[in-house]
């Protein structure tokens, strides 16, 4: 298992995130999650648990400036892999599909590779490229991990841009298709980590992280949820009216 770090920027332009390497134990309710998502929450034991959770992962950011509020793409966003084999990128392909299954009409529209102009650039690059990649697109990127995406906004917390960088030299088989997974998934907007379910694609437990190579029934649940039923700039009293009508 692994480690993940969640860091956002100060402004409201953007959001980091990043992933690095690490020993875990366990955590979370494994299956927990699949229960509750699988027939609707009402009933469920473990409901006010899962409100907590998809609060958590889908409001804000876990560092920053503290403001709560939905960030999402407003638009069908482009996607280009801009550096990265064909072999780099067979997770990549296996996971737009699942995540479109989920975005309604904010399905990820794939563009031709090597476009710089895209609205989601990835970047399957050795771990050295980072920094200048960071440099050259006006985004920080902090040392020593392995998979990193950073964010841009505008003030209606709409996304404009997002970038996913993999380190190719250091990952490989299960952790690279971990990390591709969780770093597309969260710079969708859902960019906070949880310690509530372990066999969920934004688990982490204080320095340990989750290992999932799947997105979870409530993963693709919530991530159906914000893109159907919230607003870019949403804030906590919106999300919960949202959620206990149509989660």
């Amino acid at each position: 298992m692994w480690r993940a770090a969640f860091i956002c920027i100060l402004a409201l332009v953007g959001c980091s995130g990043s992933d690095s390497s690490g020993s875990n134990g366990t955590g979370g309710a494994a299956g927990a999650g699949g229960a509750a998502g699988a027939g609707g929450l009402a009933g469920a034991a473990n409901a006010e648990q899962v409100k907590g959770w998809a609060r958590q992962v889908a409001l804000g950011t876990e560092y920053g400036s503290g403001d709560k509020v939905i960030a999402r793409w407003n638009t069908s966003p482009s996607l280009s892999v801009v550096q990265g084999t064909a072999a780099d990128r067979v997770h990549l392909d296996e996971l737009i599909p699942v995540l479109n299954k989920e975005l309604g009409a904010n399905k990820i529209q794939v563009v031709t590779d090597g476009d710089e102009g895209a609205q989601i650039r990835v970047y399957f690059v050795p771990l050295a490229e980072f920094d200048g990649i960071g440099q050259k697109n006006g985004f920080p990127v902090v040392p020593g991990n392995y998979g990193y995406f950073y964010m841009f906004w505008d003030q209606s917390r709409a996304l404009t841009k997002s970038f996913v960088l993999l380190a190719t030299d250091v990952l490989s088989g299960d952790q690279l298709r971990h990390y591709t997974f969780e770093e597309l998934t969260q710079s969708l907007g859902m960019a906070s980590d949880s310690e509530v379910f372990d066999d969920s694609i934004f688990y982490a437990s204080g320095l340990e992280g989750g290992d999932a190579t799947e997105l979870s029934s409530l993963d693709k649940r919530l991530l159906r949820f914000v893109y159907a039923r919230t607003t870019p700039g949403d804030g906590p009293a919106a999300f919960d009216a949202a959620f206990d009508q149509f989660f």
